[in-house]
């Protein structure tokens, strides 16, 4: 059976907190809050890594994770290090993945499960998989036959659904799971692309530690899995997953301070927001809800005048790109 998306019982409390990550955003935006500073980074993605390998069992604690990332030799398993290694690698690519490409998608799966941790990373599984649901009991996946054209109309979902982009990313989540579109690695492929489509949302998803709070819920989170997948409803999934969503905010927003910043540092928060697309004085705005349309020309200007920006077009139609 093809992918068709799980039926959402949706009620009060999910509008709730899709209201409350909404406001608290608004809220870090307000502060200029788009990027956490680099110590605080550094932290939360260690913490990330952490949480997305600890849910599948690697034994690496916190410090150890750290550790690696900074090069420093620890006394794990060759597999436990190689996962660490090639989660933190997936991670930091992250705003080169398209969201809404399989291709996109398999090459991040290639990296997450690449190096000799599975002979097919990268690749839709090609066989009959089951998993184990209790100790003693296993459930059989979807054929394999269905898996590429489901994993197909899931991406279409995500590109032409009406569905607000918060509730996408936690759909998608879920669904990729009970599609199992891998042999291997399909919750933290799953978890990372759920990242990758929040920041979509807003630039600073891409450095909350969203996994460490899934880690700490864990065997919650295996619960509601379940519990889609036999009731064939997702609401306590999407529940639980902004829930978690929303306390790494809190977590965030409890750690820093607010960001004072000139024009420079609001170039540098639209550079890590646009990448190389094209935008306009408009889309500057949007970035930047607290400066006037006046500001915002002066910034442009600046960033023009420093060879930061190149631009096409005049006055209204004007529209900038950041330079390599």
């Amino acid at each position: 059976m093809i992918f068709k998306p799980l039926a959402l019982q949706s009620d009060a409390s999910i509008l709730t907190k899709m209201l409350a990550i909404t406001k608290q955003l608004g809220q870090m935006e307000g502060v200029r809050l788009l990027r956490p500073q680099p110590k605080l980074r550094e932290k939360n993605r260690a913490a990330t890594v952490r949480g997305s390998t600890g849910i599948e069992g690697n034994k690496c604690s916190l410090a150890e994770v750290e550790a690696i990332a900074n090069g420093t030799p620890v006394a794990a398993s060759k597999k436990d290090i190689l996962e660490v290694k090639n989660t933190l690698d997936a991670y930091t690519a992250l705003p080169d993945y398209d969201p809404y490409s399989v291709k996109s998608f398999l090459r991040a799966h290639a990296k997450l499960m690449g190096g000799g941790l599975i002979l097919d990373a990268g690749h839709f599984r090609r066989e009959a998989v089951e998993v184990y649901i209790t100790e003693e009991t296993t459930r059989a996946m979807p054929p394999w036959k269905t898996v590429e054209p489901s994993m197909q109309a899931l991406f279409e979902y995500l590109r032409t659904s009406d569905d607000p982009p918060l509730l996408k990313s936690v759909r998608f989540h879920l669904e990729c799971v009970l599609i199992h579109p891998f042999t291997d690695g399909n919750g933290r492929t799953a978890r990372l692309w759920q990242t990758r489509l929040l920041m979509e949302c807003h630039p600073i998803f891409e450095y909350l530690d969203v996994e460490s709070m899934i880690f700490e819920k864990r065997l919650e989170y295996y619960t509601c899995i379940r519990t889609a997948q036999e009731q064939g409803d997702a609401k306590a999934f999407v529940s639980l997953m902004l829930d978690q969503i929303d306390a790494s905010l809190q977590k965030l927003w409890k750690n820093s301070g607010p960001v004072v910043s000139g024009w420079q540092q609001r170039i540098e928060d639209a550079r890590a927001a646009l990448k190389r697309k094209s935008f306009t004085r408009q889309h500057y705005l949007l970035l930047h809800k607290t400066i006037t349309p006046v500001t915002a020309s002066r910034d442009l200007k600046a960033a023009l005048d420093a060879s930061i920006l190149s631009s096409t077009g005049t006055k209204r139609t004007t529209c900038y790109q950041f330079k390599a």
